[in-house]
This record gives structure tokens, sequence and C-alpha cells, in this order.
């Protein structure tokens, strides 16, 4: 897809009151609508992060982007994943994205570390069919997870969408090029034989049960992803989704790029889509 400017979707369009956006990071989508069932019970809230992000990320992604501060005020250098992130947010600005944030070498550290405890608690979790537990638990993967040298994550905020974007790019190696590969086939398989599945986390002597809904993405014809995802997660007691989460991912013989969504039912539309793969798009012509 062409990076040229395209008008915001509808939704994104005016910028009403003053709304402080969710900071997730990427790194959170997976393991936030999968792994976890921490603030199960609560509706994701504009005005802080929500109760997974925190549990499974401490202070990673806990400040809110700027509302002055735009791609400009990002602080990124010329590394190529610091060019194509802040190229993705530029392109972001034009869909009403203006708050933005890169996150620090040491919260990319965390979000690193919380990747691997989230990876050894997975025994707290049952998932039916009992076939997907393992693609599920793979599947919690994104760019800054990557043991890779330069990795830069840059989230964003919209007035209009309650939620949060997140772009991360991480420069690849042999060994990362080999993570990147088994999660695309980790999307695959999930599509393939696990759309729909229920879990069921212990936490204590209590236990929540969740509904697991993954879908495909709408992607436009010649869009830059390899692998598109989009995840809703809800209560078993519940009859919509509670968390929405929408993933694109672009692969090139030397980056990886992510860009995803994640907040209210909105997140999952085409619309998001669109914003995403221009985001990619915008990255790749920047590497």
């Amino acid at each position: 897809m062409a990076a040229e400017h395209r008008a915001p979707a509808r939704g994104l369009r005016r910028a009403r009151g003053p709304r402080r956006a969710r900071t997730l990071a990427a790194a959170a989508v997976v393991g936030m609508l999968a792994l976890t069932g921490c603030g199960a019970g609560d509706e994701p809230a504009p005005e802080q992060p929500s109760a997974p992000a925190d549990a499974l990320h401490g202070d990673v992604g806990g400040a809110a982007p700027a509302p002055e501060e735009g791609a400009e005020g990002l602080g990124l250098g010329d590394r190529q994943d610091e060019r194509m992130a802040a190229a993705a947010a530029e392109r972001a600005v034009g869909f009403g994205f203006v708050r933005q944030r890169a996150a620090a070498p040491e919260e990319i550290d965390a979000a690193r570390e919380d990747s691997r405890a989230r990876r050894s608690d997975a025994d707290r979790t049952t998932v039916q069919p009992a076939a997907c537990k393992a693609p599920l638990t793979a599947l919690d993967f994104s760019p800054i997870s990557l043991d890779e040298g330069d990795t830069t994550r840059v989230d964003v905020g919209a007035d209009t969408f309650t939620g949060t974007g997140t772009v991360e790019v991480a420069r690849l190696t042999g060994s990362g090029r080999q993570e990147v590969e088994r999660h695309l086939q980790t999307v695959n398989a999930l599509l393939a034989d696990c759309r729909e599945m229920t879990m069921t986390v212990q936490d204590g002597d209590a236990s929540v049960d969740y509904r697991l809904a993954v879908s495909e993405a709408p992607l436009s014809e010649g869009t830059p992803a390899q692998s598109a995802l989009v995840w809703e997660r809800s209560l078993a007691s519940a009859d919509g989704p509670q968390l929405t989460a929408q993933v694109l991912t672009a692969v090139t013989a030397d980056a990886v790029v992510m860009v995803s969504f994640v907040g209210q039912p909105e997140a999952g539309r085409k619309e998001f889509t669109l914003i995403a793969e221009e985001m990619l798009a915008a990255a790749l012509a920047a590497g």
C-alpha cells in the first residue's frame, strides 16, 4: 500500500475534549489478551493503563504520550530501527494519533523480562481446546522481546480512540529471524485451528473464565503486512468483547515491524487495518 496521505477515518478525525490514552506496549497485547486474568472484570479505561498492562509490564508504557509531543518530539536518532519507527509515528499523526512517546531503553529491557516471566507462569492457565495452549503461549511475541541490539518502540494515542496504538521495530540477525519466522507460523496455526478458545486463569484460590476469538485482519490488496491478526477477549459471563487488539507485522531482509492497536472493539475494524498498513508502509519506506 502506498504511504501517501489518506483522510483520517471518520471516528478519528475530530478531537473532542482532552482524553488521556492508555499506553500499552505491543508486547503486552498477546499476554494481556491471552495469558493473564489480572483486572478481568474491569472495562479498559482511557484515563489510566489497564490492570492487565500494569501487572504484566510494571512501569513499561506507564506514562501516556504527551499531547504536545507528536512525531517530531520523539527524540529518536538515525539508526535504522529509529528511522522506521519515527516514520510510522509520523504517518499516524495524519490519522489523529498526535500523542506520542518513545519507550526508554530500560522500559524495553523490562518488557523483555516480563515476557520471559509470563511464559514461565503459563502453568496457571488452562486452554480449551488443549492443543491451542502451545501456540497461544508462543504468540506472546513482539519485536522488542527479541534479544537484538537495536529495537525501538513508540506508543501513539488519539483523543477519539479509547486505547493505544504501538509501533515496534527491531533489526534482525540470525536468531531474531528464526524467532520472527516462528511467530508467523504461530499466527497461521491459530488462524487455522484455534479461532475460538476458552481459557481459565487461576489466581490463588480464585479463577476467571474467558472466551478468546481470533480472526484475520481485513487486509487491503497489496498490503505490506505478512501477518495480521485480530483478537477479542471477553469474560465467559459477558456478551461482548472486553478487550480487542489488531496486530500487523511486516518483515524485511534486516528488520521486523509490528503495528498494533488495542482497546475497545473498534480497534479490530477495517479503518484501523488501513491505518496500521499505512504505518507499516511508512516504516518500510524509511528502512
